[in-house]
């Protein structure tokens, strides 16, 4: 296979086709964006009412943001009611939305590659169509991604304690390079499900078969997790800049009279940090997609050779040997 080749259609593709990024892109990056930030603030906020790091013997973080949010509700229920369906809006687009997307993104390029006139409305029907069992493999999966794993590593040092953690660590790092491997094993399962329609199981045998059988295009896939990784800590980077900048803009013009104004420069500033962030993510997004779908039917496209086909030269003798040795059996 020709990589550069491949990296480099697949950025042609994501050059000319900016519908594809706003269409199934932009937004779930920006809900991901969203929820990153609510989740890295829970985490911050939860450690610090902990006694992890500093002796604290006052209430969770929990505790007291049900407290909080049931004075907010006692106090603001008209608010309350508007921010309970928004919040509801956000989980279940969080949940949702990156795979309705994911089934129509892989659809489309996958088509575009093979020629097929397609526009970018016709992956509303293709999400559609594949977006249950493409659901139902990411949820068997998502107890072994590295987000689950943190989040549940987490919990045991913040609720059980170091030494509880010291017994279990063993376990979490098991289970993250089983994690490793099923994300190596099943790297084309989503796209056999996507394209071809095969079921969840059948899909994860199949792309267990392809990635063992074509193992030298690891140094590929290696290339592909940096960019995937790069992502990942930009958009952290980012997640921790946005708040940042909302408290530094708030505090500098504070100390100068100048709250309000602070607070909108801020809130401007973090806006603008997020349109950037999400737009940079689908970006990589819809590039990303892109070489694993034409990796994917390249390789698929090859076929499997059994060892008793004949080659295009023919059979041929074994190395050494000058004249056919003949056994009478008896």
């Amino acid at each position: 296979m020709n990589y550069k080749a491949v990296i480099k259609d697949a950025w042609h593709l994501t050059q000319e086709n900016k519908p594809l990024m706003w269409w199934y892109a932009f937004i779930p990056e920006l809900i991901g964006l969203v929820v990153g930030m609510l989740y890295l603030g829970y985490q911050f906020m939860s450690f610090y009412k902990s006694p992890v790091f500093h002796e604290y013997e006052g209430s969770s973080f929990m505790h007291d943001a049900f407290l909080f949010v049931g004075n907010f509700w006692s106090d603001f229920p008209s608010w309350a009611i508007v921010l309970v369906v928004i919040a509801a809006i956000t989980i279940l687009f969080y949940f949702f939305l990156p795979i309705f997307c994911k089934a129509s993104l892989v659809q489309l390029i996958a088509r575009m590659r093979n020629g097929q006139s397609v526009k970018a409305v016709d992956g509303v029907s293709y999400g559609f169509l594949h977006f249950l069992p493409l659901f139902e493999y990411r949820l068997l999966l998502r107890s072994f991604s590295l987000i689950g794993v943190l989040t549940e590593a987490s919990f045991v040092i913040r609720n059980l304690g170091a030494g509880a953690f010291e017994i279990l660590v063993l376990p979490f790092i098991l289970v993250f390079f089983i994690g490793l491997l099923l994300l190596l094993l099943f790297t084309y399962s989503e796209y056999y499900i996507i394209i071809d329609g095969k079921g969840m199981m059948k899909s994860m045998g199949a792309s267990a078969r392809l990635v063992i059988r074509h193992w030298q295009h690891t140094l590929l896939m290696f290339i592909l997790m940096l960019l995937i990784t790069l992502r990942i800590f930009l958009n952290i980077i980012l997640v921790l800049l946005i708040p940042s900048l909302i408290i530094v803009s708030t505090a500098l013009l504070t100390a100068v009279a100048m709250a309000k104004i602070g607070f909108v420069v801020g809130v401007v500033l973090g806006i603008i940090a997020m349109y950037f962030a999400a737009y940079l993510g689908a970006i990589l997004e819809v590039f990303s997609s892109s070489v694993w779908v034409f990796t994917f039917l390249e390789l698929t496209a090859q076929g499997e050779t059994s060892a008793r086909e004949v080659g295009d030269k023919g059979p041929r003798w074994v190395a050494g040997q000058d004249e056919e040795v003949n056994v009478d059996v008896e």
